[in-house]
């Protein structure tokens, strides 16, 4: 049987905060899935434009197309991966009652890990049906490659993440809660 939540279990502020993240979140997926449907020829237009403005800004030679193309990768799914590691973060965090620390069963040792591992999962769902979902549109191709460059993007924000966490419990005195 489920506690019954009252209205003062709910933060506010998170569940405010998880409706914000999560709809930035569906966002970006959306974005990443709108510019790869843009066929072959209009990705590589706007990759020359941006070639461009950077070769005008740092001079010829600075940068390829290819190496812009897998920069570009990188970036949009470490952005993904911060959206979607506040989302899951907040989401837990609305209700205390309801909270990963409250469930009786604990696969994973602690919650900063668990908002890791479904942070990584949807990371990684969304490289792969986006390079699924390339496979149908002209001039594109999917590449098992993309998704490892998207891979590096999503783990450089997980380090991230966790080296923060840990230096922010070091700073406050206090070690990280671990479920047996």
């Amino acid at each position: 049987m489920r506690p019954h939540i009252s209205k003062e279990d709910i933060s506010i502020f998170d569940l405010i905060a998880a409706v914000l993240f999560w709809g930035l979140t569906i966002a970006w997926i959306v974005m990443i899935f709108y510019f790869s449907s843009e066929s072959g020829d209009m990705s590589s237009d706007r990759s020359l434009s941006v070639l461009q403005f950077i070769e005008l800004m740092f001079g010829k030679g600075f940068m390829t197309e290819e190496v812009l193309r897998k920069l570009a990768h990188i970036l949009e799914f470490a952005v993904l991966t911060a959206l979607a590691f506040m989302s899951v973060r907040y989401t837990n965090r609305i209700s205390i009652a309801r909270s990963y620390a409250e469930s009786p069963v604990k696969l994973i040792k602690s919650d900063n890990e668990m908002y890791i591992v479904i942070t990584l999962w949807i990371s990684m769902l969304t490289a792969v049906i986006d390079e699924y979902h390339q496979l149908f549109v002209d001039g594109r191709s999917g590449s098992i490659i993309d998704v490892l460059v998207d891979s590096i993007g999503v783990i450089i924000v997980l380090l991230i993440v966790r080296i923060i966490f840990t230096i922010y419990l070091k700073y406050i005195g206090s070690k990280e809660i671990r479920y047996e």
